[in-house]
């Protein structure tokens, strides 16, 4: 497995309590810390630092990171960042994937039976969330791709899995569907490129003036019809009638 593989640390692990739903990264991390307070004190300094590298990460970008800024944001001696990383790149490969874990492990789980249409909207309404709150580590996972082909590997592989996933949800929703399987993961990457697109126009370098004035949930929806329409080639169904 590459050493930048996103996978959930042993601390993200030892506090994982199930929880689904949108977050903001370094409170995440700093309710890992509260709950670590009988563990090892190699566990609780990593995940100080861990804290610090993100908060920076997300005032500053990744460019202006200074493992001094790391280790005085953690209120720890500058030579223990060290002990945990070998230079600010290695720090911030891991707390960006630890990020892209946590984002994937606190999607919203649907009730089963669940038609389609709700569940692209529960989807999309956490996702823009998750982005709003945690623009700035956004920002970063870009600036990093840019620079690490291995970390925009990742990436890749990410979408294209779930990429995959809408896919089958879609085929089970259409059992007659007649398209190529090229297509269908075509379709299906595209929707998860616009919504990128988008968000990142509108939170990260703010270009979307005409959608400045709306509220998350209106993104998320106006979103989701787009995605349904992608897929399906008609608008989606109304509230209180059933559908795929």
């Amino acid at each position: 497995m590459s050493e930048f593989q996103p996978k959930p640390s042993l601390e993200a692990r030892a506090a994982d309590d199930s929880r689904h739903g949108p977050f903001v990264y370094r409170d995440e991390l700093g309710a890992r810390l509260a709950l670590a307070a009988d563990e090892p004190k190699t566990v609780r300094t990593r995940l100080r630092l861990m804290g610090a590298v993100a908060a920076l990460l997300e005032e500053g970008g990744l460019h202006d990171l200074r493992v001094a800024d790391c280790a005085a944001r953690a209120g720890l001696a500058h030579g223990t960042f060290y002990r945990y990383w070998p230079d600010r790149s290695a720090a911030a490969r891991d707390v960006l994937g630890d990020f892209m874990a946590t984002v994937r492990a606190r999607r919203p789980v649907s009730a089963p039976g669940t038609a389609l249409y709700p569940r692209i909207v529960a989807a999309n309404r956490y996702y823009v969330r998750v982005y709003r709150a945690n623009a700035g580590l956004m920002r970063c996972l870009m600036q990093l791709g840019n620079v690490e082909a291995e970390f925009a590997r990742i990436g890749q592989e990410a979408n294209l899995a779930l990429a995959a996933r809408v896919v089958r949800a879609w085929e089970r929703a259409d059992p007659a569907l007649d398209l190529p399987p090229h297509e269908r993961i075509a379709r299906a990457l595209a929707c998860i490129a616009m919504v990128e697109g988008v968000l990142r126009d509108l939170y990260v370098r703010p270009a979307l003036a005409p959608l400045a004035s709306m509220g998350e949930d209106e993104v998320a929806d106006m979103l989701s019809t787009a995605w349904f329409r992608i897929l399906f080639g008609r608008d989606p169904p109304r509230r209180g009638r059933k559908a795929g």
